[in-house]
């Protein structure tokens, strides 16, 4: 709707008068509803949630039930600041995984605090770990909202490649493009925060191998003590880890270099039970803080709880309350991981079948999660026309989404053709 008024302009200042609320996943989802409701014959492939074949959400019935046990105080009431203590506990446990006793024991301490999903972690590190002026270092295909995140508290975005120059034979990680993007911005603005969306990346599905996560972290390792006055924070935004072949494999990376940690060098995750329990609208994650000291750590959780009271004021109590429980409870939490790893398998199949029938399509790499993507240099026109085959996708920045969360398995194959013959009737070429 248009303001032909003017009083947008009287009324807003400029930053906020150029604000659009349209996101274009939700804008696509509703033109694969539209011709849904028509009738048409139509796949959707645009949102970013576990759907079975029927196009019904998939709810964890581990989650169900937890609920149902909640007493009406955890269903009502508000959370800590922080989160509840046993939540909290759990997020660094499913972040982390079952080597978080070793890493401890290694030399690292962590600590939690809830969040709204993994992308209220994002803001609480974006809002704390850098000025406003600075910006976030990102891989350059990313999930839209980053942008967003990032606008929000007045930063900008620096990226480095996904992937390495083709040519560069064996090396899949540009870790000069890496280096020099950390060394940019330490002389640039004094700190570095980097957001690596592994494993199961969104757009892509890609992740990082074991070799591959350790030149990242020798990137780190290497500009944080060659800049020791310099501040570096390594957060790891992974939203979809538990859908992935590894699901901790950046804990396993990390261990073996704790003993000669870089003191400015803060490791996070942004975890997000929404997606790992399939609570999406219920909004429930946590940031995850790992150092060797113990008092940063501290200083930083009432930090993270100051900007939460002044944006969300409390993480809401009852997912926090229903995860807890779930991990809590042997049976629960074994009907819970049931039904994950089931999501998992059906997952990969979808993901193989399309990646078979998609003939002549260049992908980006996409080996775990919920997506993969088609990079292109046009991805409307691109998107337009796999929709004539009844498919709707979602056109990024720099390519096509595919919510293989989202598609039915019997279908994935009907998608990989649409896409194959709209790339081709377009002059596409790998």
């Amino acid at each position: 709707m248009q303001d032909e008024s003017g009083l947008a302009d009287i009324l807003l200042p400029p930053h906020a008068a150029s604000k659009a609320g349209n996101d274009v996943i939700y804008a696509w989802l509703a033109r694969y509803q539209q011709a849904s409701a028509e009738g048409k014959d139509v796949v959707n492939g645009t949102i970013g949630a576990l759907l079975d074949d029927d196009g019904e959400l998939v709810f964890n019935p581990a989650v169900a039930e937890a609920i149902n046990r909640l007493p009406d105080l955890d269903k009502g009431a508000y959370s800590p600041l922080p989160g509840l203590p046993t939540y909290r506990d759990t997020a660094r446990s499913l972040a982390i995984g079952p080597r978080l006793e070793e890493m401890e024991v290694a030399g690292f301490s962590t600590e939690s605090v809830a969040s709204p999903g993994g992308c209220g972690a994002l803001y609480l590190s974006a809002r704390n770990m850098l000025s406003p002026g600075d910006s976030i270092l990102v891989r350059s295909t990313y999930w839209g909202p980053y942008r967003t995140i990032a606008d929000e508290c007045g930063l900008g975005l620096v990226d480095w490649p996904l992937v390495a120059d083709p040519t560069e034979t064996g090396q899949s990680v540009d870790k000069t493009a890496l280096s020099s993007r950390l060394n940019e911005l330490v002389s640039n603005q004094g700190r570095v925060l980097a957001w690596l969306n592994d494993p199961a990346h969104n757009p892509t599905g890609m992740s990082l191998d074991s070799a591959e996560r350790n030149d990242v972290l020798n990137c780190f390792l290497e500009a944080a003590r060659a800049n020791p006055e310099a501040g570096f924070t390594l957060l790891l935004d992974t939203a979809y880890a538990l859908y992935a072949e590894e699901p901790h494999g950046w804990t396993d990376t990390v261990i073996p270099h704790i003993e000669n940690w870089p003191d400015n060098l803060l490791l996070c995750w942004a975890f997000s039970t929404s997606k790992s329990h399939t609570i999406y609208g219920l909004r429930c994650g946590a940031i995850v803080i790992a150092h060797p000291d113990r008092g940063l750590l501290e200083r930083m959780v009432p930090m993270f709880v100051h900007t939460g009271r002044g944006t969300w004021s409390g993480s809401p109590r009852l997912p926090q309350a229903a995860v807890a429980m779930i991990h809590s409870n042997s049976g629960l939490e074994t009907m819970w991981d049931a039904t994950r790893a089931a999501q998992s398998e059906v997952l990969e199949i979808r993901r193989q079948r399309l990646l078979d029938a998609a003939t002549g399509v260049h992908f980006d790499p996409s080996n775990d999660g919920y997506f993969a993507h088609v990079p292109d240099p046009n991805p409307v026109s691109l998107c337009e026309e796999i929709a004539t085959h009844g498919v709707y996708l979602v056109p990024l920045a720099k390519g096509v989404r595919i919510g293989i969360c989202s598609l039915p398995t019997h279908a994935a194959e009907r998608v990989g053709r649409a896409i194959s013959e709209a790339w081709t009737s377009l002059g596409r070429r790998s």
